[in-house]
């Protein structure tokens, strides 16, 4: 959460930017868009470090770089100097979402992992609404600098309070990329679903201010309030999905609420609805995205058939993530302008909608495999495949003689 804050922190100190180092709208759009770009370009190849460095190293490191480039950013007198702290910022918040949820898996097992890694799918619109709040009550307040120089406190903070208590994980053996290759299956269905649901996600908080304000005539005020409840329905929504995914609700359940969005849309984006069944039907729809967001993190222990893999996993739900966080405002904003502003709810049903079959097929697939009498490795512990009738590894064959299977 306190990554996700550095990720929404130019936003609010946007118009001080500007002012106090002459940059156009443009400049400070990509200073705040390139944390997601890094993630959206190495996404893979961090994952791929993470194994080698391992995860809780990774994860304390991710936050100190952050917090160091946060630093950085806090006294740059140029936007080069702004850009690049950012994108350094951008390394280690990929460091800390590729690695925090690879620490949770090895740390945890069954109902309570479920929740867990649903519970981190909350994160980043936690901290979004942290930093746009915070940052927003302080601006008549602090300079840009101060409000920037902040952000570096929590991160520096929380990185040495994980050294010192997060366990030694084992690291995980290193295997060829074409011994695996075949292996990605479903990691790669719940990337293009995180990427479809965060693309529909992020589109329809940036389109809804200006239909607010252009076509439905409501006061900035009034926005502002209504976009702050939307919001935070996406984190309402990732509460709901780890509080009934711990109490055994089957994850194939939670996704058939999917197709609620685009039904939502409708009034969300109608002039002809008073303004609260609008701002509601947008909560809705956050609400549904949210939950199914948390729903792709809990799936991706599942997902993969070693344990070992779920790092890598998780890059490329990063990777694909962070593609549809950047692609969302500009693909639906053609839509709209091509089709009008009815034509959202059909954005949200071809985008959410494929997020939504992949999800539902990966949870299916995942479900066969484990009645088939494939485990599903990540919820045994760690070192076990019991496929083919594998002794599991480690197990004694004689006293004293331990006998290991070759990976």
């Amino acid at each position: 959460m306190l990554a996700a804050v550095g990720l929404g922190a130019v936003s609010p100190a946007g118009s001080a930017l500007r002012s106090s180092l002459g940059l156009s709208a443009g400049a400070v759009a990509w200073a705040t868009s390139s944390i997601t770009a890094v993630s959206a370009l190495l996404g893979i190849p961090a994952a791929w470090w993470v194994r080698r460095f391992g995860a809780e190293r990774s994860l304390s490191w991710g936050l100190f770089v952050m917090s160091v480039a946060a630093i950085g950013s806090a006294t740059a007198g140029s936007w080069g100097l702004l850009l690049g702290s950012r994108i350094a910022e951008g390394v280690g918040y990929l460091l800390v979402f590729v690695a925090g949820p690879v620490v949770l898996t090895r740390m945890t097992q069954g109902g309570i992992r479920t929740a867990a890694l649903a519970l981190w799918g909350t994160c980043v619109p936690t901290g979004l609404a942290i930093a746009a709040a915070t940052g927003g009550a302080l601006a008549s307040w602090w300079t840009w600098n101060q409000w920037l120089a902040l952000t570096a406190v929590g991160p520096l903070i929380m990185a040495a309070v994980l050294t010192a208590v997060l366990p030694k994980l084992p690291r995980t053996a290193v295997r060829c990329a074409h011994r695996e290759a075949g292996a990605w299956n479903g990691a790669l269905r719940l990337g293009v679903a995180y990427g479809s649901l965060s693309l529909v996600g992020v589109a329809v908080v940036m389109v809804l201010p200006p239909f607010l304000t252009e076509h439905r005539r409501a006061t900035p005020a009034v926005t502002g309030t209504v976009m702050a409840v939307v919001c935070l329905g996406s984190t309402i929504g990732g509460l709901a999905a780890s509080w009934l995914l711990r109490r055994g609700l089957a994850l194939s359940s939670l996704v058939l609420l999917g197709a609620l969005m685009p039904v939502a849309c409708l009034p969300a984006f109608s002039a002809e609805f008073p303004l609260a069944v609008s701002g509601g039907a947008a909560t809705l729809v956050l609400v549904v995205d949210g939950l199914l967001i948390s729903a792709v993190f809990a799936a991706v222990p599942a997902s993969v058939s070693r344990p070992e893999q779920v790092d890598v996993a998780n890059g490329i739900l990063n990777q694909l993530g962070s593609v549809g966080i950047l692609l969302g405002p500009p693909l639906f904003g053609l839509v709209i302008a091509a089709a009008g502003w009815g034509a959202v709810a059909a954005a949200t049903l071809v985008f959410g909608g494929l997020g939504t079959v992949l999800l539902l097929t990966t949870a299916r697939t995942s479900a066969t495999g484990s009645a088939a009498g494939v485990p599903q490795s990540p919820d045994a512990p760690e070192g076990m495949d019991m496929r083919k009738g594998a002794e599991p590894l480690g197990k004694a064959t004689d006293v004293g003689k331990p006998h290991f299977t070759r990976p």
